[in-house]
């Protein structure tokens, strides 16, 4: 095994070379990894362990003591990807035998969910795009269409949990029969079910009626073209037009989003019983603890299900009303 001086930035240098070129980083990435690296060596040169010979368990506890300085996940994962390319140029040229990071994970951004609209909030978007519809029910103009077309791509977003990317590309040819459940492509390329409700399924039949009568959508083949004819509509219109919708009724537009609508879905659903299992398969989640995330309920929640549930509070409202 190689010799070499730990403290040398000129074998820095030379091993972020060796990286840079592999992977075509930027001036600014090979800054960064400099950094991130010398503070490593510092850090080890500190605890008197020589860096050739640092194993998984000195690696855990410098992450443990940089976590305790709180560093940002995003920070940690850059400096553990740029260890292990280092470590990774160490072994190739023979200055160690094994990466002791190899066993490390990535450290994972602790996603925070959007905030689900309220059920109530939901209705009233709903009222108003229907409110919308009928005040030009009798008309042919493109107000008629615009409203219809948002009125049904709500009810969609709403009662299937639909992604908004799933929705743009749904053929038109999925729809000669329209059933309570259809088969769609998800994220990945994973085929799901998603499930109709009758309303839903009501407003598509409207949908495609009114569709079949615009010249210039005849060949289109998504069931939602765009406003030339040419090509599905875009998630921009998507958003503009739940935008105006949401403003109408004086909420915050920015509050009303196609994702906010998936995550009302799945945690309406969970509050009225859903199990988490038909939830995932609903949802397209490849993983069920993608799934859980939505489980975190509020604390009133948790403490109302505890009263009217626990089987405690049931015997003591019997006594009471046998007093």
């Amino acid at each position: 095994m190689k010799n070499l001086n730990q403290k040398s930035p000129e074998f820095i240098d030379k091993i972020l070379g060796v990286i840079c070129l592999e992977k075509g980083l930027s001036k600014n990435t090979k800054i960064a990894y400099t950094k991130d690296i010398s503070l490593v060596f510092e850090w080890f040169e500190n605890k008197n362990i020589n860096f050739l010979f640092a194993n998984e368990k000195n690696f855990r506890e410098l992450f443990s003591f940089l976590q305790r300085k709180n560093y940002k996940p995003s920070s940690l994962s850059r400096k553990l990807s740029s260890l292990k390319q280092f470590y990774d140029v160490l072994k190739a040229e023979g200055y160690i035998k094994i990466n002791p990071l190899n066993n490390l994970e990535s450290f994972k951004k602790i996603k925070n969910l959007p905030k689900s609209l309220s059920e109530e909030h939901l209705i009233l978007l709903l009222t108003k795009a229907k409110k919308n519809l009928k005040n030009f029910e009798k008309d042919n103009s493109t107000k008629k269409l615009k409203f219809l077309r948002i009125l049904t791509i709500l009810e969609i977003l709403y009662s299937t949990g639909m992604r908004v990317s799933e929705l743009i590309s749904l053929p038109l040819s999925d729809f000669i029969k329209i059933n309570d459940l259809l088969q769609i492509k998800g994220k990945g390329g994973v085929y799901r079910h998603v499930a109709f409700n009758k309303e839903s399924k009501k407003m598509i039949e409207m949908w495609l009626l009114h569709r079949s009568s615009i010249e210039k959508f005849i060949n289109n083949k998504y069931i939602f073209p765009s406003n030339n004819g040419i090509g599905h509509i875009t998630r921009q219109s998507i958003y503009m037009e739940l935008s105006e919708l949401s403003k109408s009724i004086n909420m915050n537009s920015a509050h009303v989003t196609p994702h906010k609508i998936r995550h009302s879905f799945a945690t309406h659903m969970l509050n009225r019983g859903a199990d988490l299992r038909s939830l995932q398969k609903l949802l397209g989640h490849a993983d069920i603890s993608t799934t859980e995330i939505y489980t975190k309920v509020q604390s009133k929640r948790l403490s109302g299900l505890v009263n009217d549930i626990h089987p405690l509070n049931r015997i003591n409202l019997k006594k009471k009303e046998s007093l």
